[in-house]
């Protein structure tokens, strides 16, 4: 659950902190990705 909450944040700054950047890319699909595993 951790892992899914870090991964949320960091889509969070690459929408509303652009200058910022994220230590790894993430995007939507990452995210429902890890929300299955997450259900399993």
């Amino acid at each position: 659950m951790l892992e899914f909450r870090r991964l949320l944040e960091e889509l969070r700054v690459s929408f509303f902190a652009q200058e910022r950047r994220t230590p790894q890319p993430v995007s939507i699909r990452r995210l429902e990705k890890a929300w299955g595993q997450l259900n399993h």
